[in-house]
């Protein structure tokens, strides 16, 4: 969920909802989708058969994730800020055979009437959560929305992938109808990177339109993480390193964590 501002969320992936997809094209997502049915199946209570197989999946951007996981039979149902995304899922997935739903709610303050066995929140989406108060409390609400016996799995970009790979970079790619150029500006000491983004997304013919958006991002370290969970009220809490079945090490890119209820 990222963000105009340090400590706005309100503009929350508004122009980026027209490039979002073509930007993110070589995502795995059926990989994602596998490393996620695994999680479910080796941490839940019930692995076999969940009481409703029935997923809420946070930040759900423009939902390529959800329809997967619908196609596979589940209940799906979406939370993001961003009404542009929002929309976009809604055309993906009204063509599928199950149910969705899809609301607009700020994470921070997610108020769905219903508990469920699988919570995901997945592409980093947490670490746009500049604030460890945040962090804890949505972390508490993924709790509340959780079947007991049911696990969330969600994934943060760690700190070796900050200073290492991010850094104080600025990367490039140009696609059929859309290109970025984008920079980023590390504050160590805060934990912060700032990302410059300029978008270009084609118009009409050879016109493109250019925007610009700047997110922040914040790392946190896993010993971190974990205590805000258990804060939260999670009694058992798992970190693996990227798509792996290991636990974290320090140069692991991505991390994974599952909370158990």
């Amino acid at each position: 969920m990222p963000s105009a501002g340090k400590d706005d969320l309100s503009q929350v992936y508004r122009d980026f909802a027209l490039v979002y997809d073509e930007m993110m094209r070589e995502l795995d997502y059926p990989a994602w989708v596998e490393h996620v049915l695994y999680l479910y199946q080796h941490h839940t209570a019930f692995p076999e058969k969940a009481p409703v197989r029935s997923l809420l999946d946070l930040a759900c951007g423009t939902g390529s994730f959800m329809a997967l996981m619908q196609e596979k039979g589940w209940k799906v149902t979406g939370v993001d800020q961003s009404s542009s995304m929002l929309a976009i899922a809604d055309e993906k997935l009204r063509p599928l055979k199950g149910d969705y739903r899809l609301f607009a709610q700020d994470l921070r303050e997610l108020a769905i009437d219903e508990q469920f066995p699988l919570i995901t929140c997945l592409c980093d989406s947490l670490n746009y959560l500049l604030l460890a108060g945040d962090l804890q409390q949505v972390l508490s609400l993924i709790y509340e929305h959780l079947l007991p016996g049911g696990i969330g799995i969600v994934d943060f970009n760690s700190a070796y992938k900050y200073r290492e790979i991010l850094g104080d970079n600025t990367f490039c790619a140009v696609f059929e109808n859309s290109a970025y150029i984008w920079s980023n500006y590390l504050e160590p000491a805060a934990r912060l990177c700032r990302m410059e983004i300029d978008f270009f997304h084609r118009d009409t013919g050879e016109l493109f339109r250019h925007f610009q958006e700047t997110h922040w991002q914040r790392w946190y370290e896993p010993a971190e993480i974990q205590e805000l969970a258990e804060k939260a009220g999670f009694q058992q809490v798992s970190c693996f390193g990227g798509f792996t079945h290991r636990p974290c090490q320090p140069e692991d890119e991505r991390l994974f964590f599952v909370f158990s209820k």
